[in-house]
């Protein structure tokens, strides 16, 4: 009698499981989209409307400070009112904000709206991985649709910048020009949280509902205080090491390799190609060596690859060493994201994803005015090592995680 309403609930079950899987593959797609054209031209865009690349560092490095203070008060709060909504609501909120950039020209005004941007980023990272982490019990099998996700990310990243590259052909280097882009880039966004809507479980409450005994934060922070601190540290690193190619690549190649608007949608095309093909190559490895060991070896030779890029004496020894550290550092992004989740308990979903996103950004807003300050100096070589240390240090650390999970 109890085995009908039993194949029933497995199969809603599935019914949900699979909704959340290509919900979030395709809000991934356009998640990469989308930042890829914003990425592409931002900063560019920031340079024709008077702001110099110092200025550019500040944008960014308060859009990350923003992110990194308000992300775990917020994450707390998602886990109360509940993940889907504010998942959906951070997407749109991200989207909007895209919208209301290009039509600003201030440094006063980009830092304000970027902050936002960055704050609904924030949320949506969090909340989406929560989402996904609290529908998917299994380990590997969230590791799975992480690894797919982040693929289908690059992908559409590597799309979106050659579609980047057919707008410089036909259009100019002009701030009405890459206004137009943004806009474009913005349009993508709004369809991350159209796309995002087919993850929302009508039957889901959220994380802590009313009345609920809530777990006791504290008690489970002492508890669980080493894996936390490890998580936020090694984000902290991995954020500082990687936005050097988020937010400063485009500054590198036209002002520091002198390319074309053009052949930085190439370079662009070819890092994201690049990262794709290191997921797949280092994967396997990982499965047989250890996530942890095999991520942290692979940050720890981005150090050496970041030094010959800062040596190199042509344009195109630079974009090889470039991919290949490219290639090292998002293998291990999935990584990072399923070792945020292996420890999380119930109603502390977005909480953890929380301090991981904090170190990031952390890590993120502190390393921009570093490269922000040493490019307006003209000291591009020593901002590109500065990136490989961070990633030798995250590389340390991966390691040590890696012994110490081994022991447990």
């Amino acid at each position: 009698m109890t085995l009908l309403p039993d194949l029933g609930s497995a199969t809603r079950r599935e019914h949900h499981l699979r909704r959340v899987r290509t919900g979030f593959v395709l809000s991934q797609v356009f998640f990469g989209l989308a930042t890829s054209l914003f990425d592409m031209y931002y900063a560019l865009f920031l340079g024709q409307v008077g702001i110099s690349p110092a200025g550019a560092g500040q944008v960014f490095s308060v859009g990350f400070t923003v992110m990194a203070v308000i992300v775990l008060p917020l994450s707390a709060f998602t886990d109360r009112l509940g993940l889907e909504p504010m998942m959906l609501l951070s997407s749109f909120g991200f989207a909007g904000t895209m919208l209301a950039i290009p039509f600003v020209d201030s440094l006063s005004a980009h830092l304000v709206l970027f902050g936002l941007n960055s704050v609904c980023s924030a949320l949506m990272l969090v909340s989406v991985n929560a989402v996904l982490a609290s529908a998917i019990d299994d380990e590997q099998a969230r590791f799975a649709v992480f690894r797919t996700g982040f693929v289908a990310f690059l992908t559409a990243s590597a799309v979106g910048n050659v579609v980047g590259v057919l707008l410089a052909r036909f259009g100019d280097e002009s701030a009405g020009w890459y206004r137009f882009d943004l806009l474009c880039s913005a349009v993508l966004a709004l369809l991350i949280g159209i796309s995002r809507i087919a993850m929302w479980n009508r039957g889901a409450r959220p994380a802590l509902a009313p009345g609920e005994p809530r777990p006791r934060v504290l008690p489970a922070l002492r508890a669980d205080a080493a894996h936390l601190a490890g998580l936020f540290a090694l984000a902290v690193l991995v954020g500082g090491a990687g936005v050097l190619a988020i937010r400063f690549i485009n500054l590198v190649a036209v002002n520091y390799l002198h390319l074309a608007t053009e052949s930085l949608g190439w370079l662009l095309v070819a890092d994201r190609l690049a990262s794709v093909l290191g997921i797949f190559v280092l994967f396997p490895l990982m499965k047989r060596g250890g996530a942890l060991r095999v991520a942290g070896l692979a940050m720890i030779a981005a150090l050496f690859l970041q030094f010959l890029s800062a040596t190199a004496g042509t344009a195109s020894l630079f974009v090889l060493w470039y991919l290949l550290r490219q290639g090292a550092h998002y293998a291990q992004m999935p990584v990072l994201d399923s070792f945020a989740n292996s420890r999380a308990a119930h109603g502390t979903r977005a909480f953890v994803n929380g301090v991981q996103r904090m170190g990031i950004f952390t890590g993120s807003a502190v390393a921009s005015l570093a490269y922000g300050t040493l490019m307006a100096a003209g000291h591009y070589p020593a901002a590109i090592v500065l990136s490989g240390v961070l990633s030798l240090l995250a590389g340390v650390l991966y390691l040590v995680q890696s012994r110490h999970g081994s022991r447990r």
